[in-house]
């Protein structure tokens, strides 16, 4: 491709946020302003995912990323990203290779930008990502929780919320979507937004992690549709037996023995002397690497849906490019997107859930979450499950879908699918309904004569689920305590009853829910990034126990913040800081100017609003680090479609000095949302600034 012809095609339109509309006569075009915008706003970024993908990321961090390579390395994505970009269609092809080329014109463009190990980026690397991006999702299905294989890398935290609800629900008679992943907000998982338009039919505004060449959620102006994590179980672990006299590399297979194949892998790490070199030994199978060895003759092997498959990017082309729910649908079938609900709406008045993914046929009588013989001719895949056999809700009488990461069977009041008609290993949560999927049906149930900026404003939704269902009980036990032991109830009484008085919502002056996230802390512990715990064990039968923990927890506030009744927003806490990779890296998020109080809630808690926090040693702080990220409501009027949306920081990932390095940030910290320019009249009479790329 030509470079300087791509750029003179293209046109960006930076809006007052600096989201850039992208606008160019073809698709490989705007694809290449795409990949160069990327690279304009976080180029630091954009290196970061491809070494990663490419298991060369300790050659820059060091060892906290060297769990990270290794994995990468063993599941051999670099030469299989080679070699399935040959087989890729022509289209995959071109989009790969645009979007290499455009960030390849960044830094042509821009010698002041220094790479830290890629001088120049390949077609190929774009599918490597993409196989990256498949073994963070599908890595954790396989139920392998060796310790040599945990990833410290910021991408591993999968949740979300999606909705949608029907014309009878709004005051327009419109359809109305709500997109709402939870992800890191430092990291590989961290998500960019733009706006992609050219003269062969792409019109599509949404948001993609840095490195994907097309949006992955998002609308354009017919329909729209965004993701939540599911569990499907799209990855196995199988025991090989290497028992041959003759032959260590032989496996026993259903057909005999088959071979082994010995690869040798050089990862370079960064040390403070210089570079450390490790040669690694990894071993492939018809099932997949070699992750695990029990003894002398046995080894474990993870496969992985379509890992070993050719995939690319025509399907997500096809979906962004989609007029109707019948081509969105069927483009979705391909299967190539391998997990991930699919939450959509449409200008028809359609709305619906897909339980997404591409779940391997099995044999029933074995249990899948445990390692199976791989020489039991019963345990090979017999296929994968079509689109149509997996559970969905499509236009269900209750006009409304949604999905918070809970078992696809609780998707609605009415309507929903039953369990008893899919396999077990279909959905592996199918017994988990969360806290946020609960109280959305609760707000959404009564949603009537809904108005954009009313929905709008319920995506941002601070009520304590938690607190809503359980003070009540805690009060009626609060009666009982008072008539057993009077001077225990005087103690909790001020306590109590400063939560009683409150009506659940948390605002960033609320003393309130501070306290109330102290007090469930002290009954369910501590635990970063794991939400879904039990009761402590000293509580589970006590009830005055319980009541006693609100005491210690207004002490321990008392004590670390000087006052039992400190508002939220002095202790919860939102900052940005540029190149951050793995968990460690969190540590230096505490000595950080400039942050701004953040009104998202833990996922125990069950608001919809959602962030997740880090306590970091030696303060008294907690600092937000994923949950509500790309946040976008979209409504499919008969006329036209509007949408607000936001990001938590900012668009320009790199560049601390840069305006829109944090400008989002304040609107986020106010629970506020920005318009999202789509109509192309409103873009042009919007754009702050518009260029050509490199010029």
């Amino acid at each position: 491709m030509d470079r300087q012809e791509l750029a003179r095609q293209v046109t960006i339109h930076r809006d007052q946020w600096g989201v850039p509309h992208i606008d160019a006569p073809t698709d490989v075009a705007a694809i290449f302003g795409f990949g160069y915008c990327q690279a304009e706003d976080y180029f630091w970024q954009v290196e970061e995912n491809l070494l990663r993908a490419l298991g060369r990321s300790a050659e820059s961090a060091g060892k906290k990323m060297l769990a990270s390579d290794m994995l990468s390395r063993n599941f051999n994505i670099a030469n299989l990203a080679k070699a399935e970009f040959e087989k890729l269609s022509d289209t995959s092809k071109q989009i790969s290779t645009a979007f290499a080329e455009g960030i390849n014109h960044f830094l042509a463009t821009h010698p002041e930008v220094q790479p830290r190990i890629i001088k120049h980026f390949e077609p190929w690397h774009i599918v490597a990502h993409r196989r990256q991006a498949l073994l963070d999702w599908a890595f954790s299905k396989a139920h392998v929780s060796e310790k040599e294989h945990e990833d410290y890398a910021l991408s591993t935290i999968q949740a979300s919320n999606g909705w949608a609800i029907g014309a009878s629900r709004t005051r327009n008679g419109s359809t109305m979507l709500f997109i709402n992943p939870h992800q890191p907000w430092f990291g590989p998982g961290s998500w960019y937004e733009a706006h992609l338009r050219s003269g062969e039919g792409l019109n599509f505004s949404g948001a993609a992690f840095y490195c994907f060449p097309l949006p992955s959620l998002g609308r354009n102006e017919h329909l729209g549709w965004g993701h939540t994590a599911n569990r499907p179980d799209i990855a196995d672990t199988y025991r090989l037996t290497f028992d041959d006299p003759d032959n260590p590399l032989h496996y026993r297979t259903a057909e005999g023995y088959k071979l082994a194949i010995r690869r040798t892998e050089l990862i370079k790490v960064k040390t403070a002397d210089g570079m450390e070199e490790k040669k690694l030994n990894f071993l492939d199978t018809d099932f997949g690497p070699i992750v695990k060895r029990e003894d002398d003759q046995n080894a474990i092997a993870v496969r992985i849906a379509r890992y070993d498959e050719t995939i690319g990017f025509d399907q997500t082309l096809r979906m962004i490019k989609a007029t109707n729910y019948h081509q969105w649908y069927e483009a979705l079938g391909g299967l190539d997107l391998v997990m991930f609900n699919c939450i959509y709406a449409d200008r028809q008045g359609n709305i619906a859930y897909i339980y997404n993914g591409a779940v391997p046929r099995r044999k029933p009588g074995y249990d899948w979450q445990k390692p199976v013989d791989a020489a039991d001719p019963y345990t090979a895949w017999q296929g994968y499950h079509g689109l149509a056999e997996l559970p969905a809700v499509i236009n269900p009488a209750t006009d409304y879908v949604q999905n918070c990461n809970q078992s696809p069977y609780e998707t609605t009041d009415d309507g929903n699918p039953s369990p008893l008609d899919f396999p077990k290993y279909i959905a592996e949560e199918a017994d988990l309904d969360t806290t946020r999927a609960q109280v959305s049906r609760m707000l959404l149930r009564d949603m009537r004569e809904v108005t954009f900026e009313q929905f709008s404003g319920f995506a941002m939704d601070r009520r304590f689920y938690w607190a809503l269902m359980n003070l009540p009980v805690y009060q009626r036990q609060f009666e009982l305590l008072k008539s057993r032991s009077p001077e225990k109830a005087a103690k909790i009484q001020p306590y109590l009853q400063h939560l009683l008085e409150w009506d659940g919502v948390c605002t960033l002056g609320s003393t309130q829910a501070t306290l109330c996230f102290y007090w469930y802390e002290e009954l369910y512990g501590r635990a970063l990034l794991q939400p879904r715990r039990p009761m402590l064990p000293q509580y589970m039968s006590d009830p005055d126990a319980r009541l006693e923990a609100l005491v210690v927890a207004a002490e321990k506030l008392e004590k670390s913040h000087g006052n039992w009744k400190t508002p939220w927003g002095d202790i919860f806490r939102m900052v940005r800081k540029p190149e951050l990779c793995a968990l460690p890296d969190l540590m230096t998020l505490a000595g950080q100017r400039d942050s701004l109080p953040c009104p998202g809630i833990p996922e125990h808690l069950g608001a919809v609003f959602n962030t997740s926090y880090f306590n970091p040693p030696l303060s008294k702080k907690q600092i937000g680090i994923a949950g509500h990220s790309y946040v976008a409501c979209i409504e499919f009027g008969k006329d036209q479609v509007q949408c607000s949306s936001i990001n938590t920081f900012g668009q320009t990932g790199g560049d601390p000095e840069s305006k829109h390095f944090s400008d989002q940030a304040e609107l986020f910290s106010q629970s506020k949302m920005k318009t999202a320019w789509f109509d192309w009249q409103d873009v042009l009479s919007n754009a702050q600034r518009s260029y050509q790329p490199g010029r």
